[in-house]
């Protein structure tokens, strides 16, 4: 038999074994999965919503060491990407296309490694106070040509360790973050005057309500003799969840006491014991502080008094890298336990947080009838 001959066999042979391939290789991909965590509801969600936080619970890392990330120009919400690279994944980018009420997230991965876009969602459903389910959701777009399939040959299994291997990363990360501390400490407030603006604002809007008002603040102190003796500071009096409205101060801390002045505010904020934070990261991070805080309020003896306090010790005239850009978070302590108040008032627990909920929707209603626009 002729050399000939003999490589037209085994050409044909390998065309068919490739055949063979393409017809036991799916035409399509999808997943479906869930992990129970340990955790507050709102801290899944800003984990997976924070494209910083990916790298300390997704496996693409652990599978492949010589993986790279580099971040795009927005790390939070819708819009949120970054780029990789990756001998198991090839080159490609994760954008979040959807975001919904703190419970759905949705990003689109495209990767030269796959044949299509793959669409891959989180649903975050509650259970109880301390516990959440995550259903993770990856489908790929479009089906597989035939005569492609066996080049994707093990794909479904390689993406299915992938998945499972990233939803139980995440609840590794969570929940040893819940066991510790977060680097919050407990301090005390050596007590600070303050005077500002204080307005009823969607919380998106805080940071241009921040660049109206601080430059007129300093310019009325300014006007008036009066020195500034420290950094800017947000004095935040109430807010409500459901709307994303916050009764907040812009504020400037100073040493003297000033006489009302109308469309203005001055406040005395007393010593005391708090809880405090320190953030490094722009304006959006502090969301995720905040949302941890919360969760160590929940489980400790205290309860919560106001103002909380958020000193932004570093501006960005100072330090262009926003990573480097410091918040102390400050959360003032009543010392009264919430186990406390329930037993003395003889209520359940979800009867207590109705009541304070109420409270807390009298209060603001009460701002806002105080508060005029100026």
């Amino acid at each position: 038999m002729s050399k000939k001959i003999i490589g037209i066999a085994v050409a044909l042979l390998l065309i068919l074994v490739y055949l063979v391939f393409c017809m036991i290789s799916p035409a399509s991909y999808s997943y479906k999965d869930e992990v129970k965590i340990t955790g507050p509801y709102k801290m899944v969600y800003v984990v997976i919503n924070d494209m910083k936080d990916w790298p300390k619970w997704y496996s693409w890392q652990k599978a492949d060491p010589g993986f790279k990330m580099s971040l795009g120009g927005k790390e939070l919400s819708v819009g949120a990407n970054f780029t990789f690279e990756s001998s198991i994944l090839g080159k490609g980018y994760v954008v979040q296309t959807e975001g919904y009420q703190d419970s759905i997230i949705a990003v689109n991965m495209k990767s030269s490694k796959l044949p299509n876009d793959i669409s891959i969602g989180w649903q975050i459903i509650q259970e109880g106070t301390k516990s959440v389910y995550v259903h993770l959701n990856a489908r790929l777009k479009g089906k597989i040509p035939f005569i492609k399939r066996g080049i994707y040959f093990g794909l479904q299994n390689k993406l299915d360790k992938l998945f499972h291997d990233d939803l139980n990363g995440m609840k590794t990360y969570i929940e040893d973050l819940v066991k510790g501390d977060f680097g919050v400490e407990k301090v005390t407030y050596d007590g600070q005057k303050y005077f500002g603006k204080l307005d009823i604002v969607p919380s998106a809007k805080i940071p241009e309500f921040y660049a109206k008002y601080y430059p007129k603040i300093y310019h009325i102190l300014d006007s008036m003799n009066v020195k500034v003796s420290g950094a800017p500071a947000g004095l935040i009096y109430d807010w409500d969840a459901r709307t994303g409205i916050v009764a907040i101060m812009a504020a400037l801390p100073i040493d003297i006491k000033l006489p009302f002045m109308e469309g203005w505010s001055y406040t005395e904020v007393s010593k005391g014991e708090c809880l405090r934070m320190k953030n490094y990261g722009n304006y959006t991070t502090l969301r995720s502080a905040h949302v941890k805080m919360n969760y160590l309020m929940d489980n400790s003896p205290y309860t919560l008094e106001v103002p909380i306090i958020e000193e932004y010790v570093t501006s960005p005239s100072q330090e262009p890298d926003t990573s480097k850009w410091l918040t102390n978070i400050y959360y003032p302590l009543e010392k009264k336990g919430g186990y406390i108040k329930t037993v003395e008032n003889k209520q359940t627990l979800e009867d207590l947080i109705k009541m304070e909920e109420a409270e807390r929707q009298k209060t603001l209603k009460n701002l806002l009838r105080e508060v005029k626009p100026n």
